[in-house]
């Protein structure tokens, strides 16, 4: 497993070398025209413009778009602050993220607002205590209920060694939740996504929602896979029994083999394991195939 989290080297190559720098060429100058066109529009389309000048420099740097996707309280935010090494990402008994939230490599804790209008707010060299106290007020259903702040997204540095990597992670809003407008806004988000981690839990492994979610995203995402969250809930063989459950549905909703894309972990152990500098609890919770962060 332990490609799951790598990006390919030379993944945006377009043919074989000759070729694929052409089309590379080519492909520029088409993202550098329609970038043109998205300038002379009306300010509705700054957001737009944005995403293609996103697009071209992701193109140019090889940057690979993971996001992290599932189920309201399947542990998407725990998980990703696992991997990250600290609890950045806000986690609650209720319903949160109601906002595309993008991790990147930083030399200290940077948070980037995008609002609607094409306006941003900066907030830079922050403690690890005042960007968890930011997010919660931009980015949480609770301090920005249904997104009246109008936010588009946010942006976070972070020095964890996963982003230096050339890995951008992204939070997407829960669904499944009494909040359509997460799902709605994290479907229009995923064709930005190079490849995606499928979140649900080891009770129960798949809900009816979510296998009418996984349909919507098995259409936009290239790359898909699955996370068997709160593993430490269930024995070994209980847990086996729910990865051939979850292969099983996912086989017949989308035609996809389970069994070659489920890693099972404890993703609050596995936060605990960084914090407390424990090798074997990061064993123990799942994360064998990657390094332990701090």
């Amino acid at each position: 497993m332990e490609p799951l989290l790598q990006p390919r080297a030379g993944k945006y190559d377009l043919g074989d070398e000759d070729g694929g720098t052409k089309g590379r060429s080519e492909l520029l100058g088409l993202l550098d025209r329609l970038i043109d066109f998205t300038d002379a529009l009306s300010a509705d389309f700054v957001s737009d413009a944005k995403r293609v000048r996103d697009l071209k420099e992701r193109l140019i740097t090889e940057r690979f778009h993971l996001a992290v996707l599932g189920q309201f309280k399947r542990g998407k935010s725990t998980l990703i602050n696992a991997l990250i090494g600290e609890p950045l990402l806000p986690t609650s008994v209720l319903p949160l993220t109601s906002i595309p939230t993008f991790l990147s490599a930083g030399s200290k804790r940077r948070i980037r607002i995008f609002f609607r209008d094409g306006k941003s707010k900066e907030f830079g060299e922050l403690s690890s205590n005042q960007a968890v106290e930011i997010l919660t007020n931009y980015v949480t259903e609770e301090r920005n209920p249904e997104n009246k702040l109008a936010v588009s997204w946010v942006e976070v540095e972070h020095t964890a060694s996963i982003l230096n990597q050339g890995v951008i992670l992204i939070d997407t809003p829960g669904i499944g939740s009494t909040f359509r407008h997460n799902t709605e806004a994290t479907l229009a988000f995923l064709p930005q996504c190079d490849a995606a981690l499928f979140v649900v839990s080891a009770d129960p492994p798949i809900t009816e929602v979510e296998v009418d979610f996984l349909k919507a995203v098995y259409a936009k995402v290239s790359r898909l896979f699955f996370i068997m969250n709160k593993a430490d809930y269930l024995d070994l063989d209980e847990g086996n029994r729910a990865v051939e459950f979850l292969s099983k549905v996912v086989g017949q909703s989308v035609g996809l083999d389970g069994n070659d894309h489920v890693l099972r972990v404890s993703a609050r152990q596995g936060l605990q394991a960084n914090l407390n500098h424990d090798d074997a609890l990061w064993g123990a919770s799942g994360w064998q195939c990657w390094k332990r962060v701090c």
